[in-house]
């Protein structure tokens, strides 16, 4: 099976092009050489107007398969929600009650999705409640099926200056999780870095997709502010088969 992912959307920033831009990634998938299963979308859908998650709700609805979608930190959970139920009413609604996360067992692998949203704070926060609900779902897997778990965040330090300066306090309980269950969990996909950034949890492949709207200069030297920088855009596709997995990074044309 293959299936898609893609991040930072970031529909409605007046600077850059982000529909244009979304809409060309959308396109890219849809005539992707291999048939694919599903759409994850690992957050930062808008920039905060309603009509923006609408704006890009439409666009995604585009797609020819289904689409999966978090939030991230520039987004804010419940006008996600609203605007998932007025535009794309297929989608999981939240299984917990203060965030959108939910579990998919249609397909050969397990998505489950995991909601870090937290006003105001960039690297997110997993509260004891959400934390608690992603163990229970890690753990009610009595036929050891496969699973992907979607994040925004990419849960460890990563070198980068300025998305490592606020790390996220949740990152290190996320990660004993993760690593409780490698035997299960194949792959976790996250955004947030707007550059294609890999690492792993005890064996477990954690992977950050570029953003769909503009890429971000790795800052390993500490600059004052995160700077776009003009590199292709793009996305992952995955395949998964026989048990192993192989991710393809995918540029979009101009």
């Amino acid at each position: 099976m293959y299936f898609a992912h893609i991040s930072d959307l970031h529909i409605g920033d007046p600077s850059k092009k982000g529909s244009e831009n979304l809409r060309r990634i959308v396109a890219e998938i849809n005539r992707f050489c291999a048939p694919l299963e599903f759409v994850l979308v690992t957050g930062d859908i808008a920039q905060g107007a309603g009509k923006h998650y609408t704006e890009a709700l439409e666009i995604l609805n585009g797609l020819k398969v289904p689409y999966y979608v978090i939030p991230g930190n520039k987004d804010g959970t419940e006008k996600l929600i609203v605007a998932l139920r007025d535009t794309y009413p297929f989608h999981p609604l939240p299984q917990v009650c203060d965030g959108l996360q939910y579990v998919v067992d249609d397909y050969e692998l397990r998505l489950i999705a995991v909601d870090t949203y937290k006003e105001g704070v960039m690297n997110g926060e997993l509260s004891e409640e959400r934390l608690q609900w992603l163990k229970e779902k890690l753990m009610d897997n009595p036929g050891k099926k496969p699973v992907v778990i979607m994040v925004h965040q990419f849960p460890f330090q990563t070198g980068l200056y300025t998305f490592d300066r606020m790390g996220g306090s949740w990152y290190e309980k996320f990660r004993y999780t993760v690593s409780d269950h490698k035997d299960t969990v194949k792959l976790v996909v996250c955004g947030h870095l707007h550059n294609p950034v890999s690492g792993n949890i005890d064996g477990v492949p954690v992977v950050t997709a570029p953003s769909t709207n503009w890429r971000a200069k790795y800052d390993i030297v500490p600059v004052e502010n995160i700077v776009a920088e003009d590199k292709p855009l793009g996305f992952y596709v995955y395949r998964y088969e026989a048990g192993l997995l192989t991710s393809y990074l995918v540029p979009a044309h101009p």
